[in-house]
């Protein structure tokens, strides 16, 4: 079925990117035969059209993908048959959602200094603009900045609301989630940087984001460890 013909509220929604078509359509052709792919892939469209039929309407937000490309990822989930280990795809989901950090890793290390103040300067306009979003889209992401640590090099901000993890949520999917969630860590070993995390919106009401440089000493007072769910999040070492 083509994007254009599919029967949503375009004054509420967006649709899906290529980026994250293309990863479905490559998920289902691994998993099944090309006839079974083809009509998988319209029911997962369809899938992505019911979902949205009670989705709080935020086809403005200014980066639609950080929140449409998930459902259709979510949507895949539900209709395929044999439901793959979620583990198998996260290299996939990555691709899709954040491919963009293969690029950045190579002008970006944020052991340097500089480098790491950039980031902080970019977290806090991504701040301010989900600032000014959340007014117009109660829905959307809140997102909560804090004061930059210039001493440690240590950047942070957090998100007291995810449109993802409130999708996971109300369609009892919260075990789809972490195969996102988990692509934080990735993109920030691109920029060979650490993400310390101990919770998400999904499991502690706060996803909170504590990025510093792989080298930096306080990266290595931490190790990731795999939830039951599936999801990374930084446990302190003991010792």
């Amino acid at each position: 079925m083509r994007e254009r013909d599919l029967p949503f509220d375009r004054s509420k929604h967006a649709i899906y990117s290529k980026k994250a078509k293309k990863c479905v359509r490559t998920l289902l052709r691994r998993y099944y035969d090309e006839p079974t792919a083809a009509r998988l892939w319209e029911e997962v469209q369809r899938q992505y059209c019911a979902f949205l039929e009670d989705e709080p309407a935020l086809g403005g937000v200014k980066m639609t993908a950080s929140i449409y490309d998930p459902i259709l990822i979510f949507a895949w989930y539900a209709v395929a048959p044999d439901k793959p280990p979620l583990e198998d795809i996260q290299q996939d989901v990555f691709d899709c959602f954040m491919s963009g950090f293969d690029a950045l890793g190579k002008l970006f290390n944020l052991n340097r200094r500089l480098d790491n103040r950039i980031a902080n300067l970019a977290f806090r306009n991504a701040s301010d603009l989900r600032k000014r979003e959340i007014e117009a889209f109660p829905g959307s992401f809140r997102m909560q900045g804090y004061a930059y640590d210039k001493e440690n090099g240590v950047v942070r901000y957090g998100f007291a609301q995810c449109p993802n993890a409130e999708f996971a949520k109300r369609h009892h999917m919260e075990d789809v989630l972490p195969v996102m969630c988990n692509c934080d860590h990735l993109a920030m070993r691109k920029l060979h940087a650490t993400l310390i995390r101990e919770g998400t919106c999904c499991t502690s009401g706060l996803c909170d984001y504590c990025i510093v440089g792989d080298q930096n000493p306080i990266a290595g007072q931490y190790e990731l460890a795999t939830r039951d769910n599936g999801l990374w999040v930084s446990v302190k070492k003991q010792g």
